[in-house]
This record gives structure tokens, C-alpha cells and sequence, in this order.
């Protein structure tokens, strides 16, 4: 087996796999991305811990943003996509960059 073009192969169908998920979901989709960077770096890479957390940190961090959304102009809805931007294309720009610099 060619190990380098099936890991070739391997991350262009996980690229495309995320760039679906990103295209179809929106900014939604995008912070399923990002959240378990983050608790990754509050819990550690013990996956036994880190996946249930994850799981709860996604849910908890959309419920806070969908009652946000619903709150911030009273009688109109915000869309849930609005806030997760707001929180998730910089929270993303820091993770992209602190890791390229370590």
C-alpha cells in the first residue's frame, strides 16, 4: 500500500467532507469545527473525557446562542447564524494562528 497517497487521498475527502458540512449547515455547522479545539485545551486530549465534552459544549454553546439570538431584538428573531460568526470566525482566526506560531 502507498501510505503517502492514501493519506493524500485521506485528507482530501476529509476536506470535502468538512467543506459539505460548512456549505450546507452554514456558520452553524462551523462551530461543530471549533469546539472541540477548545475543550480540547480546557480538558486535555483524554478522549474519553474530551468527546462527551465536546458533545455537551456544542449543545450548551448553540442553545446559548439560539435563546441569545431570540432575546437580543425582542420581537424579531436574530438568526442563530449571526451570533456563531460573531463567535466563531474569531475564535477560528485565533486557534488557525496560535498554531501556527508553536
Amino acid at each position: 500500500m502507498r501510505v503517502e497517497q492514501a493519506r493524500m487521498a485521506g485528507m482530501a475527502v476529509a476536506s470535502l467532507i468538512t467543506a459539505l458540512i460548512t456549505a450546507f449547515l452554514g456558520v452553524i455547522g462551523f462551530v461543530g469545527l471549533i469546539r472541540p479545539h477548545i475543550v480540547r485545551r480546557m480538558i486535555g486530549d483524554d478522549h474519553r473525557f474530551l468527546l462527551p465534552a465536546a458533545s455537551l459544549t456544542g449543545a450548551a454553546l448553540l442553545l446559548a446562542s439560539d435563546t441569545a439570538a431570540r432575546l437580543v431584538l425582542a420581537p424579531h428573531v436574530l438568526p442563530v447564524a449571526v451570533l456563531t460568526a460573531f463567535l466563531g470566525a474569531p475564535i477560528f482566526l485565533y486557534l488557525l494562528i496560535r498554531g501556527w506560531m508553536r
